[in-house]
């Protein structure tokens, strides 16, 4: 039996829905569409798109924001692994 090397890109993402989307921006996009049933809320108008605008510009960020090769998404995750990381906190104290 012939063995061939078959080209694997761990480096990027498969685009599968429609050679244009990865499932990751799929999901982003569909959490940033269902941010609209904050309409149905009992909230003031106002609160209501404030809260839609920051939800949906968040979501969209993740889905097609980058730097470099790196996705917004990730380096969100890694502030937030940051912000909670445990600490090391050395204290000494200097004596005269």
């Amino acid at each position: 039996m012939r063995v061939f090397k078959i080209p694997f890109d761990i480096k990027r993402e498969e685009k599968i829905f429609g050679g244009y989307l990865s499932l990751r921006q799929v999901i982003y996009l569909m959490l940033s569409v269902s941010s609209l049933t904050l309409l149905a809320t009992p909230l003031p108008v106002v609160l209501k798109i404030i809260f839609i605008l920051v939800i949906t510009s968040f979501f969209l960020l993740c889905t097609f924001f980058k730097i470099g090769e790196q996705t917004f998404d990730k380096y969100f995750f890694y502030a937030l692994r940051y912000l909670f990381r445990k600490k090391y906190f050395v204290y000494k104290r200097c004596l005269k």
